[in-house]
């Protein structure tokens, strides 16, 4: 190298790492800054600034300009906006005694998007808050995990409904909480793997191990992405015998996905509480969301009837969302495998595109999730008060209310006191009632003189 291309910032730098063991250039940024004020003072020369900017492993969105305080404004006031609307929607259901606390989710996606987009205005008034600018990335990158995580639930909800036995299965539900665990762990250790080469002096092995890391993670932040599309997938198949058989509890009192509509007040509370007089069977259905063929006819009661998969506009909110997230990611694992300095950064680290993902993108999903009314589409009914699970099952009728009386909703007991497979199952059918053949006349002649009474 001549003399000539040798810059007194890079001679400077060199000094620093000299005296700090000699680390990888690029690392321990946020040391290297408070060791510079400490020299220079507050007001760091730009060129000492750009050279380190420069040396810096590269990143998705890149390193904000002063160009980037206002899209960074727009994009926090828009994402408000969208968080008002889904707690407005929250506190209108609440007070109608609809309760969908999936809404939480989409809340705190919009509060991080808020706080990650105010967080990169400010970053880019002073490039060297480098806390600043690492809680920044944390809040943009991370939301999307819960924009994933909602449609995975989302997901699961749609499958069950369409296979209610495989879907209500423990192992069914024991590998989906597992697999939100590992997400956590994947979303811990991205979030330190990120961190620790900005925030301390690494050797170059150490730095390339953290870097490989990332990449690691980026993969698995990928395949997550896609779950929730396989799950919609796994719905398209038929569903079996004993998922045909199995009675569903769907919220039949919902009419309506249009962006306006509310469900009637306290209608989940009166549904509860015609179980009072269900058999109980009836009290362990399968919750489940609402069919899409059921929507305008009110079916009241429970269902073992399928039907044919038809929440396409449901099964299309889900697939673009996830799609346009899975799109983000593919940029951003670019972005994490090229591993370049942010000198030689490609056109994938560009803020401008940054803001398409995490801007446009995002915005386009939350305009999906509240015009789409995701909060009506997924509900699913919740758990019966305890007042009615309480019911002894011996207290229960075997003979059917007037909303039972089709075949398929009679209790299996009932059907076969009517229909015998043998003489002699009269008989054990009687006893499992409480009906003695020896004690008939006695309760004859009981009733005979409580009615001379």
């Amino acid at each position: 190298m001549s003399s000539d291309d040798y810059s007194a910032s890079e001679g400077l730098m060199d000094l620093i790492r000299s005296i700090n063991n000699g680390p990888a250039e690029g690392t321990g940024i946020m040391k290297l800054v408070v060791f510079a004020k400490n020299l220079l003072g507050e007001e760091l020369p730009p060129a000492i600034i750009s050279y380190n900017i420069g040396r810096q492993n590269n990143l998705f969105g890149s390193y904000p300009t002063s160009m980037d305080k206002v899209p960074s404004i727009i994009f926090a006031a828009l994402f408000a906006f969208f968080m008002i609307c889904h707690l407005v929607i929250f506190i209108i259901n609440t007070s109608r005694g609809h309760y969908f606390y999936l809404s939480f989710a989409w809340i705190f996606f919009c509060a991080m998007k808020v706080i990650g987009f105010a967080l990169r205005a400010k970053w880019a008034e002073d490039i060297t808050l480098v806390q600043l600018g690492l809680a920044s990335e944390v809040f943009l990158i991370v939301s999307t995990f819960v924009v994933v995580s909602a449609n995975l639930i989302l997901a699961q909800r749609l499958f069950t409904w369409r296979h209610p036995v495989g879907g209500s299965r423990k192992l069914f539900w024991s590998f989906m909480f597992a697999l939100y665990g590992l997400v956590l762990v994947v979303i811990a250790v991205t979030i330190l793997a990120s961190f620790v080469p900005y925030l301390y002096y690494l050797s170059w092995k150490s730095y390339r191990s953290w870097v490989k890391t990332v990449q690691f993670t980026a993969i698995l932040i990928l395949a997550y992405c896609l779950t929730s599309v396989s799950l919609i997938g796994l719905s398209f198949w038929l569903p079996t015998a004993k998922d045909e058989n199995r009675y569903t509890y769907q919220p039949w009192w919902i009419e309506s996905f249009a962006p306006f509509y509310f469900v009637k007040k306290g209608a989940a509370q009166e549904a509860e509480e015609t179980f009072m007089k269900r058999n109980s069977n009836h009290r362990h259905a399968t919750r489940v969301i609402a069919a899409t063929h059921h929507h305008f006819k009110m079916v009241k009661g429970l269902s073992t009837q399928r039907g044919d998969l038809k929440h396409n506009k449901s099964m299309a909110i889900l697939i673009i969302t996830t799609f346009l997230i899975f799109f983000s990611s593919i940029v951003r694992t670019v972005v994490v495998f090229q591993a370049r300095e942010h000198r030689f950064a490609s056109a994938a680290e560009s803020p401008w595109f940054a803001y398409v993902c995490w801007g446009i993108f995002e915005s386009i999903i939350s305009i999906l999730y509240i015009v789409g009314r995701v909060d009506l589409r997924f509900y699913r009914p919740d758990i019966l008060p305890q007042k009615v699970r309480n019911i002894i099952t011996a207290q229960q009728s075997y003979y059917p209310s007037e909303d039972e009386d089709d075949d398929d909703d009679m209790p299996k007991a009932f059907v076969h006191v009517n229909n015998p497979s043998h003489p002699g199952q009269h008989v054990y059918a009687q006893h499992a009632a409480g009906y003695s053949p020896e004690h008939q006349d006695d309760r004859v002649l009981s009733n005979d003189s409580i009615d001379s009474k």
